[in-house]
């Protein structure tokens, strides 16, 4: 006759029913330090364990932005919904808020004189063609991180080089590349000189 206190699972015999639960909780434990391990070891391999962690993080805020409606209501909200709109684009929130700033000072109802409309000023023809909204801020600054994104890539990460296409046009910037190669800068227009200064500067 077995002892009254002894556990039988799947095979084996605990001494207690509290045995039997730390047994499978270290079972539960070492495969989801496993997992963990097995999903941050190749960043940590290729010196990006600070972006699989800011990765990791997004995941959690884009979850909680989702859940509940972005406060488009005062700057400090857009100031937010900018950020969080770059974190998930893979661009630098810092450049993308002195960017937004640059362009309307987070001002939805800005308009220039050259027809540009919204937070993210964006041209009527371009945002039509992107499926923006650009008076609606959640779409515009959406859509325009996507788009900067679309930049940098092409650029091979230059953000500069992205700027300069978002403000004086990717057909000034790529005749500027072709033409003066390293010093395409100096051939942009100095609207776009000043603008591209303004936000790279610390």
């Amino acid at each position: 006759m077995r002892d009254p206190q002894m556990y039988y699972y799947k095979g084996k015999w605990y001494t207690s029913f509290n045995a039997f639960v730390f047994n499978e909780s270290c079972k539960i434990a070492c495969i989801l330090l496993f997992s963990i391990c097995g999903v941050l070891f190749p960043f940590y391999v290729n010196g990006s364990l600070q972006r699989a962690a800011e990765s990791i993080g997004l995941l959690f805020a884009h979850a909680s932005t989702s859940a509940q409606a972005p406060d488009t209501t005062t700057k400090a909200g857009l100031i937010a919904l900018a950020r969080a709109d770059a974190l998930a684009a893979g661009i630098p929130p810092d450049l993308f808020v002195k960017q937004i700033n640059q362009e309307s000072g987070f001002n939805t109802n800005e308009t220039s004189p050259a027809g540009a409309e919204g937070i993210a000023q964006f041209e009527p023809g371009t945002a039509a063609g992107l499926g923006i909204d650009p008076w609606n801020p959640v779409s515009a600054l959406q859509g325009a991180a996507q788009l900067m994104s679309r930049y940098t890539r092409t650029y091979g990460g230059d953000y500069a080089k992205a700027l300069a296409a978002y403000n004086g046009g990717s057909g000034t910037l790529q005749y500027c590349l072709t033409t003066y190669g390293l010093q395409w800068f100096s051939c942009e227009p100095a609207q776009t000189q000043a603008y591209i200064q303004k936000i790279m500067s610390s």
